[in-house]
């Protein structure tokens, strides 16, 4: 049967570093801007990439009997790859008819944006995570497979490390997933043990086996009004900056384990008085800004000691005058960097106020986005 699931982008406003150490806390939303793959068995046994954003395709040919799948897919299209080949295995191992398919993807505009020459950037709302739970989800459902939400979630943390070669914190993929959630992550061990010449046997195992993650569902509070946008030009490599901090981590352990400590407790700090928002307590309002305002300083002293920039100083000073100008707390979410600014306003009044300043900002490219509570949807 034709099937097709569209899974949203996010928001990852605590936990940025600090998420990868187990057991940290995070808080990611997720957002009102979807991609959506589109998938449709070929009753053979081929196999159609198809990313028309992206003005690229492929072909192949899917093994009937284990759901492996050979093609000579760009680098830009190994991750739909995997993912469809870690659908189709999934398939095989549970004794579903196999087939080809037909696979075509659809990303909102939101997840990208162009700058002189024509050159697409992203936008840094995790699309490389929403199409590998959309691109398992839609083939699962092609494919008459039926999978629970926790399946589905594992198959795509499962085939993003495989595609990129490592073990991430998975947040993104749990949001893509799940919706706007506060998430601590899976032991990576979980799926490092996977070999790279797994057997359907061993995928089926994998995610028949209890994961240790934690992704309790929580909107963001109503009190809050959402403003995003991009440094117009520039973005953050978040792998780079990641392997920055790792560094760190390897030459300094005693330092890196005192300030992550130090951030995983400002971070605590925050959600617990998130929940109270959430709760109807107005006066965990500034509770909420002190501690969400210490993790950010936190984050941006860990970037100090690792030699990246996780909160240049420019930005800094652009989040000081947002918060005199209507925002009540704002970051560089994420791995931070001059990637993209997310700010919360505690009134419509406000967030006009907000946008009205950054939209001065020539070097900002304002985002219409709201969060949303969902996952995916198929």
């Amino acid at each position: 049967m034709e099937a097709s699931a569209s899974a949203p982008g996010k928001i990852l406003w605590i936990g940025g570093y600090s998420v990868l150490e187990r057991p940290n806390i995070s808080y990611v939303t997720a957002v009102k801007s979807y991609v959506t793959v589109n998938a449709r068995p070929s009753g053979e046994n081929s196999l159609e990439l198809d990313a028309p954003q992206l003005g690229m395709r492929a072909k192949g040919s899917v093994d009937l009997s284990t759901g492996k799948v050979a093609a000579d897919a760009p680098k830009e299209l190994v991750l739909l790859k995997t993912s469809v080949e870690v659908a189709l295995r999934y398939a095989s191992a549970t004794g579903a008819k196999v087939q080809g398919l037909s696979i075509r993807t659809n990303n909102d505009p939101q997840f990208s944006y162009s700058i002189a020459g024509g050159k697409v950037v992203k936008s840094g709302l995790g699309s490389s995570a929403a199409l590998t739970v959309a691109a398992i989800a839609s083939a699962l459902k092609a494919l008459e497979v039926k999978a629970n939400r926790n399946q589905i979630h594992k198959l795509a943390q499962t085939a993003h490390s495989i595609a990129t070669g490592k073990v991430g914190s998975g947040f993104d993929i749990a949001a893509a997933s799940y919706g706007s959630i506060i998430y601590t992550r899976y032991s990576p061990e979980i799926v490092k043990n996977l070999p790279p010449d797994y057997s359907n046997k061993e995928l089926l195992g994998l995610v028949k086996k209890r994961w240790d993650y934690t992704a309790e569902k929580f909107p963001l509070p109503k009190e809050f009004r959402l403003t995003f946008a991009n440094f117009v030009g520039e973005s953050m490599i978040t792998t780079a900056s990641v392997g920055s901090v790792s560094e760190f981590k390897k030459g300094s352990p005693e330092a890196y384990n005192e300030i992550v400590g130090r951030l995983n407790q400002a971070n605590v700090e925050a959600v617990e008085a998130l929940r109270r928002i959430g709760n109807g307590e107005q006066d965990a309002m500034e509770a909420f800004k002190g501690a969400f305002d210490r993790g950010r300083a936190l984050s941006k002293e860990l970037g100090s000691m690792s030699r990246v920039g996780i909160e240049p100083d420019d930005c800094t000073s652009l989040i000081e005058e947002s918060k005199s100008n209507g925002a009540f707390v704002a970051k560089l979410p994420g791995a931070g960097g001059k990637d993209s600014i997310a700010a919360l306003s505690a009134s419509r009044e406000e967030q006009t106020r907000l946008r009205r300043f950054w939209r001065k900002r020539k070097e900002l490219g304002i985002l219409k986005l709201k969060t949303s509570k969902k996952g995916f949807s198929s």
